[in-house]
């Protein structure tokens, strides 16, 4: 008696944990490349799960170092997001500035009220800028020059990974 009680855990036990699997499997939904190519799942998909009112996250990635390797990732809720000619984009709510610190390893937040935004899509491209609280108070005409170049939108390439929320 006390082995088939003992099998029927493993065999729930197993059922359970191939179940988690499977959903968690089924959360990934789309992968890109740092030249905004799809390497795994399909933009299709990724609109379909959002048409479909699941919420989404998106991860991208940076090589801090140049050794080839992602040395520094962030995630993302995709609260506000567009599709545009099958694509699909996201605006990345306003952070406080931070840096990352390689050697540590650390991500340290700055005490200045320097904030980051940007909007993020499946083609790769990460378009970002710098808010820059009261720029236009800046009397120092060298300084605020670097500030206004600092707050320009910037583009780059970049790897995502899209995730669906269940």
């Amino acid at each position: 008696m006390m082995n088939k009680y003992v099998r029927f855990l493993l065999i729930l036990a197993c059922s359970i944990s191939v179940s988690s699997l499977v959903a968690q499997s089924n959360r990934f939904v789309l992968k890109t490349d740092a030249d905004g190519q799809v390497i795994e799942g399909s933009v299709e998909g990724l609109i379909d799960k959002i048409n479909a009112g699941y919420a989404v996250r998106v991860s991208w990635g940076f090589d801090m170092d140049k050794d080839g390797q992602i040395d520094l990732v962030h995630w993302v809720d995709a609260e506000f997001i567009s599709i545009l000619n099958g694509h699909v984009f996201t605006q990345i709510a306003p952070i406080y500035k931070q840096s990352p610190k390689l050697e540590i390893p650390q991500v340290q937040i700055s005490t200045s009220s320097v904030q980051w935004t940007g909007i993020i899509g499946t083609n790769g491209k990460l378009v970002s800028r710098y808010i820059i609280p009261d720029i236009d108070r800046i009397e120092d005409q060298e300084l605020r020059a670097m500030m206004e170049k600092r707050a320009a939108a910037k583009e780059r390439m970049v790897a995502t990974t899209w995730v669906v929320v269940e």
